[in-house]
Formats: C-alpha cells, sequence, structure tokens
C-alpha cells in the first residue's frame, strides 16, 4: 500500500470517531499542509511565520487516530502500516520544531530584534509563545556566559551579530501563476520572471521571501 492509500486509510479510521462536529478540513489536506510546512521552514535560510495552528491540528488528529487504531485487531497487517504513517506524522512535527529552534540558536539576537521590530509596527510576530520565551532566556545566557569570560580577558572584544543569508538560492515550486517576479540580486538591473502553477525553479530566497510566506509558493 503507498502513501496515498495510507493516508486516505487513516482519514476513514479517523472519520470513525464518534465526534459529531463538522470536519472543515480532511486529513490528508492536513498532512499536506504539515509538509509544506516542514518543507519550507527546512530550506529557508530565515526562520518563517510559526505554523502552530497546523501542528496542532495534525496533533488533534494524531491522537483521534492512535485512539482509533487500538480498535483494530492486532493481526490486522494494515494496522502496522497505519502505525508507520503516524510516526511519520510525528516525526514531520519534531523535525519542524527542532528546525525552528536550531535557527533561534544560531541566529537569536537577529530573530529577537526583528520580532522587536515587528511588535513596533503592530504586526505579527513570527515566533510562538513558547518559541519567544526560549529565545530571550537563551540570548540572556549567552549574554551572561560572554560577560564572565570577558571579565579574564584583557582589551576589547565587540560582538556580531549573526544573521541569515536571504540571499542564498532556494529550489521553489509555483502553486499558481505568478506574473513579474522581481529578481533581487543585488543590483540595479533587475530583472523580472514569471511562473505558471507547477513550475519548479532555482532562485534566490530574498526575491521570493514573501511568496513562501504568503503561500503562493513552496519550497523543494
Amino acid at each position: 500500500m503507498d502513501e496515498i492509500d495510507i493516508e486516505s486509510a487513516l482519514n476513514e479510521i479517523e472519520n470513525e470517531s464518534d465526534d459529531e462536529d463538522e470536519v472543515q478540513i480532511s486529513l490528508p489536506e492536513i498532512i499536506q499542509l504539515m509538509e509544506e510546512t516542514w518543507l519550507n521552514e527546512k530550506f529557508s535560510p530565515e526562520i518563517l511565520p510559526n505554523k502552530m495552528e497546523i501542528v496542532e491540528l495534525l496533533l488533534d488528529q494524531i491522537t483521534t487516530l492512535e485512539t482509533n487504531l487500538k480498535k483494530l485487531n492486532n493481526s490486522d497487517f494494515k494496522k502496522g502500516l497505519y502505525q508507520m504513517e503516524v510516526d511519520r506524522l510525528r516525526f514531520l512535527i519534531s523535525s519542524y520544531l527542532r528546525k525552528r529552534l536550531e535557527k533561534i540558536e544560531i541566529f537569536c539576537t537577529a530573530i529577537l530584534e526583528q520580532e522587536k521590530l515587528r511588535s513596533q509596527q503592530g504586526k505579527d510576530n513570527y515566533l510562538s509563545q513558547n518559541e519567544l520565551q526560549f529565545a530571550q532566556e537563551y540570548d540572556q545566557s549567552i549574554k551572561d556566559n560572554f560577560e564572565s569570560v570577558m571579565r579574564f580577558c584583557p582589551g576589547i572584544i565587540e560582538t556580531q551579530i549573526i544573521s541569515p543569508n536571504i540571499h542564498s538560492m532556494v529550489f521553489l515550486k509555483s502553486k499558481e501563476n505568478i506574473d513579474g517576479i522581481v529578481i533581487d540580486d543585488g543590483n540595479d538591473d533587475n530583472d523580472l520572471i514569471d511562473l505558471t502553477t507547477g513550475a519548479q525553479v532555482l532562485i534566490g530566497y530574498k526575491s521570493i521571501s514573501n511568496l513562501v510566506k504568503n503561500g503562493d509558493v513552496h519550497l523543494i
């Protein structure tokens, strides 16, 4: 049974729940959103706006799935396949969250400065509340350690803020027709390109960062 069949079967199992609330989005759709969210975060040089609502949606579905999977006979071969898919979904979530924490640790000061600026401008923060708390505590820990070391070091050492390379090249797949994308390569003579639905291109991240965040394209 291939992955698509597994997801469809899992969706059927999920729908066996006694919950009578109307399902607004199917399990395969949630999985697709989570996979795109994971790939975007994995390949984006900067931290992206958090998608914790998708994570929580999938976690809720996983809980329901695991409850309903227990009702299947252990001798049913399909039960093992379904459990493997559930484990894969848990991996997607943990890998996504780990990647975000990794970026926070590397670019902590830069991320916090950007978050502060967004707050001042009345924009939504990219970090979740838990991530913001982690970033602030991590940043303070680094500063405390640095000050401790500096007590024993003569002279003045300037700290440098490490920022992501937003000019790095990324692969993307367009989800719709998009006209007039400006190729921002740092020169004044910026070119324009058009994308058709399903087109896959290699391009500088800065040129399409907003398209990634808006969901018009996704990284691959």
